[in-house]
């Protein structure tokens, strides 16, 4: 997936998820929303406020680990 897919998949996230923020259930549903729309499985340590809490902290993680691919 290019770079840009990435970020424009990011970008419509954004508009369904309504406040960003470090609260449990919202990092579950970013977390839920890059398995499914990227495909990549996250562990429970990848699953925080410095990967998640922002839709830019999302899109540098889910762009780390594709590289990391």
């Amino acid at each position: 997936m290019k770079p840009q897919d990435i970020l424009d998949r990011i970008d419509e996230f954004r508009n369904i998820r309504t406040d960003p923020g470090s609260d449990e259930a919202k990092l579950l549903e970013a977390a839920l929303f890059v398995e499914d729309v990227f495909g990549l499985r996250l562990t429970d340590d990848e699953i925080c406020e410095r990967n998640l809490g922002t839709h830019q902290s999302t899109a540098q993680f889910v762009l780390k680990k594709f590289e990391a691919r």
